[in-house]
Formats: C-alpha cells, sequence, structure tokens
C-alpha cells in the first residue's frame, strides 16, 4: 500500500528504498525466521499464495500506469512477491538471490527515470504531473543515449533474458515454485511474460517513437485531470525557460548508471544452478545438494519456457508501442472497460483503505468522543455536582447549638441500632 506512493519522494531515495532498505526487510526477515515455520506446512502455503497474489496484483496495475516512476513502484511490488513465492516453496537462497539481483537493475531503472525526469524538467517544468507522464515523453534514445541504453539493459535483466542477472534469480524461484506448488507456478510463469510487457511498454512510450514533450494540448489534459491549471507564463512563473527537446544528463548522473548496469548484466552468474556461489556462501550444504541433483534435462525446459513467456510479452509490448500494429486502446481497454478501469484504479486499493481505515478510524474516532464526553465527563461532572450538593445540605447542620448535635447522635444511634435489628 504504502510502497507505490514512497516514490514521491526524491529519485535517488526512491533507487534506494525500492532496492535495499525497507522494502527488502520483510523478505529477509521472512528468509530468517524459515527455521520458525518450516516446520508447519500451512504457514508456508499462506506465504506462497501471498506472494503469488502480489506478484499477479503488482504486474496487473504496471500495466495501465502512465507515470514512470509508478511503473516502476508497482514492479517492485511485484518483484516482492516473488521473493516470497520462493520463501513460500522452502527456497530462501532463491528469494535472497532475487532480492540481491533485483537491487542493482531496480536501482538502475529508478536512477535512469530520475535521468529522464530531469530532463523532461527543461521542457515542460519543474511540474511533477508533466516530467513525469510518459504521455509527453517519447523518443529520449536519440537524446539521452546513455540513460536510454542502460534503461533497456534494465528492462531485459528484469524480464529474466539471459544472460541478465534476473533471468538467473526468477527462474530459480520459477524451478522451485513449479516442484512445490505447481499451480503457483502457472501465476508466476503468466505474470514473467507480463513484468516483460508493462517493462517494454515503459521503454517504448518513453525512449521511442516521437518526442511529445511540446504538446500544450496534452499537457493542459494532464493537468486538468490533475486538478491543476497551466498557463503560458508557467515557465517564468518558475524562473525557467523552456527547451525545445531534453538532453542527456552529466557524468554526475550517467556514471552511476553504467556502474550499476554492469551487475545488472553480470551478477546472476554468480547462482547458476550447476555452481551457485551465492547458495554457498549462504547455505553450502544447499548449494552442494543443488549442484548434486542440476539436470539439464530439467533445467533448459524450464528455462526455455520462462524466456519463452517473456519474449512473447516483449514481441506484444512492441507491436503496440513501437510498430503500432496494435491499438490496445481499442482491442482491450475499449471491449473491457470494467477490466481496464479496475486496473487503472490499481484495484480500488487505495479507495477501500480510505473507506476502511481512514475514514473508519474517523467515524470511530468521533464515537469515542462523544462516549467521553457524554459519558466519562458525565461521571467525573455529577462527582463534583454530588459534591457540591452534599456540601450545601451539610452546611444546614452546622448550626452552633449543642442540642440539636445531640439529637443528630441519638437519631444516628437509632438509625443504627435499627439497621442492624433488621439484618440479623
Amino acid at each position: 500500500v504504502w510502497l507505490p506512493d514512497a516514490m514521491e519522494g526524491p529519485t535517488p531515495i526512491s533507487a534506494l528504498i525500492h532496492a535495499a532498505t525497507m522494502v527488502a526487510a520483510g523478505v529477509f526477515l521472512v528468509a530468517r525466521l524459515q527455521p520458525v515455520y518450516v516446520p508447519f506446512p500451512q504457514v508456508q502455503v499462506v506465504i506462497a499464495v501471498v506472494g503469488t497474489i502480489t506478484l499477479f496484483l503488482g504486474a496487473s496495475i504496471a500495466l495501465t500506469q502512465m507515470d514512470l516512476k509508478k511503473g516502476l513502484a508497482y514492479s517492485t511490488v511485484s518483484q516482492l512477491g516473488y521473493m516470497m513465492l520462493a520463501m513460500g516453496c522452502g527456497a530462501p537462497v532463491a528469494g535472497m538471490f532475487h532480492l540481491v539481483t533485483h537491487a542493482f537493475f531496480k536501482a538502475m531503472l529508478f536512477l535512469c527515470s530520475g535521468s529522464v525526469i530531469h530532463a523532461m524538467e527543461e521542457v515542460v517544468g519543474h511540474e511533477p504531473v508533466l516530467a513525469q507522464d510518459m504521455r509527453l515523453m517519447g523518443g529520449l534514445r536519440k537524446f539521452m543515449p546513455i540513460t536510454s541504453t542502460t534503461f533497456f539493459i534494465g528492462c531485459l535483466a528484469i524480464s529474466g533474458i539471459p544472460p541478465l542477472a534476473g533471468f538467473w534469480s526468477k527462474d530459480e524461484i520459477l524451478g522451485q515454485a513449479f516442484g512445490s506448488f505447481p499451480l503457483l507456478w502457472a501465476a508466476g510463469f503468466i505474470t514473467a511474460g507480463m513484468t516483460a510487457f508493462y517493462m517494454f511498454r515503459l521503454y517504448f512510450l518513453t525512449f521511442e517513437g516521437g518526442f511529445r514533450g511540446t504538446d500544450k494540448a496534452m499537457a493542459a489534459q494532464l493537468m486538468a485531470a490533475a486538478g491543476k491549471a497551466i498557463s503560458d507564463d508557467h515557465g517564468e512563473e518558475h524562473g525557467h525557460a523552456h527547451a525545445d527537446h531534453p538532453h542527456e544528463s552529466g557524468w554526475q548522473m550517467a556514471l552511476p548508471l553504467a556502474v550499476l548496469a554492469v551487475p545488472s548484466v553480470l551478477i546472476g552468474l554468480l547462482g547458476t544452478p550447476w555452481n551457485s556461489r551465492f547458495a554457498a556462501l549462504l547455505n553450502p550444504e544447499e548449494a552442494a545438494e543443488m549442484a548434486a541433483h542440476f539436470s539439464w534435462g530439467e533445467f533448459l525446459p524450464l528455462a526455455g519456457a520462462s524466456v519463452a513467456i517473456s519474449l512473447v510479452g516483449i514481441s506484444v509490448s512492441v507491436l503496440a508501442y513501437a510498430l503500432h500494429k496494435i491499438d490496445l486502446g481499442t482491442a482491450v481497454a475499449g471491449r473491457f472497460p470494467a477490466i481496464n478501469a479496475f486496473l487503472a484504479n490499481k484495484w480500488y486499493l487505495d479507495a477501500i483503505n480510505d473507506k476502511l481505515f481512514v475514514q473508519g478510524i474517523r467515524r470511530l474516532a468521533r464515537q469515542v468522543l462523544e462516549v467521553d464526553s457524554k459519558v466519562v465527563d458525565g461521571v467525573v461532572n455529577l462527582t463534583g455536582l454530588m459534591t457540591l450538593g452534599s456540601g450545601e445540605g451539610l452546611k444546614y447542620f452546622e448550626t452552633g447549638r449543642a442540642q440539636f448535635y445531640a439529637l443528630i447522635v441519638f437519631g444516628g444511634v437509632i438509625a443504627l441500632v435499627v439497621l442492624f435489628g433488621a439484618l440479623g
């Protein structure tokens, strides 16, 4: 719930969050607790099912995102689901390996998005609604060769194309799922194709085709949809001039992209199933068992199927967004508007959370306030009134006459005698 919205912050922070900090904490904790829940298969099933739901949910929402960073954020949600699926299948090493490989290419992808946004701000101004929306991008490859190349490498890696890092880690998870939960493997397998599709959708909308950043009508439409106004002197109001097209970022921003591209390609080779140095580092016994039981006859069909579904996803993306042979807006959104709205509204999770938790807690707080003000405060105020009333009544017994005091004492003794007589 919170993860996609966390990308609103500075992009380098987003890259760090989605690669190696709080996002990783849950996966790491589940991996460390494996000895606790391994004796309980039901718990592992729950973890695997939750992971499968998460990976499919994140991928399905990413299919319709037009904000570049939000598309990457929901891809992180999906990849976390793969890691949790590995934990549920009793393969924490595979999950941790995917966590490591994912950290490199996802950090690179987010930094690439930051480079793109930085360049787009030269054209559309410092307005996130415009600078992050892919409908105003396109054709950036010729202006930003380093950023586009590294983003392309990241797309290949997360899509699971060999020999890049994502292939080795994701394929190992799918292999473990195939042996443990074939139905969940099928969901992960289909989602692998969806991942390839939406990642290359991001790439083609951002870097290929014609540049759309100077489309004033589209900019006005996006600002209106966001509830904001746009004017012709927008740039002067913010103290910057608008360029005709973006430029490649400086070496300070381009160098980290090039550095991260190297492990995004090569680090997966540390986890090959026939000689996994990563597994040997975490669990030497498991690494030796993996190497002893490795079979090309089992590996090649599963790996081939995984690559094939990714290539299918890439091909559909090419046809739709690079060659424009398929109009997905008509083919899918037009024919299935309810499904398109469901995905575009992120499964209505934000609305459900707002209705159930935000507004629900507010209503509960109002009820508690009502009880506090009328019941709790009422009891306190009643105590004060009783004290005040008793004081007012008792002051009349303070007459200063001894006969009156003796009469009160006599009356009290008589009352006690009658009371004790009645009781016993």
